[in-house]
C-alpha cells in the first residue's frame, strides 16, 4: 500500500503543479459535460473505484491513478477525476504538451509562389508522409513564431524571410489538450537546398519537394497528403487568399 500511495502522491503533486502553471487546462466552464474534480477525497475515491474495475478487467491498478501519470520533456499523460452529467464519477485521460508554448507548423512558400514539402518518416505509424515542417513549442514562445522559424531552419536548412500567422488548430480535441499554431513562411528559392541535411536527416526527413499550388491540390485529392497540419495550413492559406483558388 505504501508503494501505491507514493505513486499516487507523485502523480497528484505533478498535477497540482501543472494546474498552477496552466490553469486553463483545468477550467470547468458552465455546462461542461465532464466536470474536473479537484477535491482530494473524491479524487482518491475515484482512483480506488477505477483501480478495482481495471484489475477486474485484467489491467494494472495504476490505471486508476489520478494526476500526471507520465511525463517527459515533450509530453504529459494526464488522468483526471471527472463527474459526468448523470452524476457518475470516473476518470478521463488526455495528452498535454510538455511545454506551455504551442507547437507550431509552417507552410513554406517560395518567392515564385511554389510550396515546399518534406518527405518525413514518422515513428508513430511507421510510414513516410509528405508534410510541412513542424515541431514542439518552447515555454517562452506564446505565439509559436520562434518555433516556426526554428523548424524552417532545422528541417529545410534555410531561413524564413517573413512569417505570417495563419491560424490555430486543435489537433485531436478528443485526446489532446491545448492548441498548436500554423504560420506561413516566405522562403527565398535561391536559399533552399536541394536535399535535407544535418538536423533534418537525423529527424527522418528524406526528401525536399517543391510543388505548385495545383500540384499540392492534386496530391491532397489523390490521398498522397494525409497530415492534419498540412491540410489545415492549406485550408487557412486558401481561405485567407494567400494561395490561388
Amino acid at each position: 500500500m505504501d508503494d501505491i500511495r507514493i505513486r499516487r502522491e507523485a502523480a497528484l503533486a505533478a498535477y497540482e503543479e501543472l494546474g498552477a502553471e496552466r490553469p486553463e487546462l483545468f477550467a470547468n466552464p458552465p455546462g461542461a459535460a465532464f466536470e474536473i474534480i479537484l477535491d482530494r477525497p473524491t479524487q482518491d475515491a475515484v482512483a480506488d473505484e477505477v483501480a478495482q474495475r481495471s484489475v477486474a478487467a485484467g489491467f494494472p491498478a495504476s490505471c486508476g491513478d489520478v494526476g500526471v501519470v507520465y511525463r517527459d520533456p515533450y509530453l504529459m499523460v494526464v488522468r483526471d477525476a471527472v463527474r459526468f452529467r448523470s452524476g457518475r464519477v470516473g476518470t478521463y485521460i488526455r495528452l498535454v504538451g510538455g511545454s506551455a508554448g504551442p507547437g507550431a507548423a509552417v507552410l513554406p512558400v517560395l518567392d515564385d509562389g511554389r510550396i515546399v514539402l518534406i518527405n518525413h518518416f514518422r515513428h508513430a505509424d511507421r510510414s513516410w508522409h509528405w508534410e510541412i515542417p513542424r515541431g514542439f513549442g518552447d515555454p517562452d514562445d506564446a505565439s509559436g513564431e520562434a518555433t516556426a522559424a526554428r523548424e524552417v531552419r532545422e528541417e529545410l536548412g534555410c531561413p524564413a524571410v517573413e512569417l505570417s500567422w495563419l491560424g490555430a488548430i486543435n489537433t485531436d480535441s478528443g485526446m489532446s489538450g491545448g492548441r498548436d499554431v500554423i504560420h506561413l513562411a516566405r522562403i527565398a528559392a535561391a536559399a533552399l537546398p536541394a536535399d535535407p541535411s544535418g538536423d533534418g536527416t537525423e529527424e527522418g526527413i528524406d526528401q525536399i519537394r517543391v510543388v505548385t499550388p495545383d500540384e499540392l491540390r492534386a496530391m491532397i485529392l489523390d490521398g498522397e497528403i494525409t497530415d492534419a497540419y498540412t491540410l489545415a495550413a492549406y485550408a487557412f492559406a486558401l481561405t485567407r487568399g494567400l494561395l490561388p483558388h
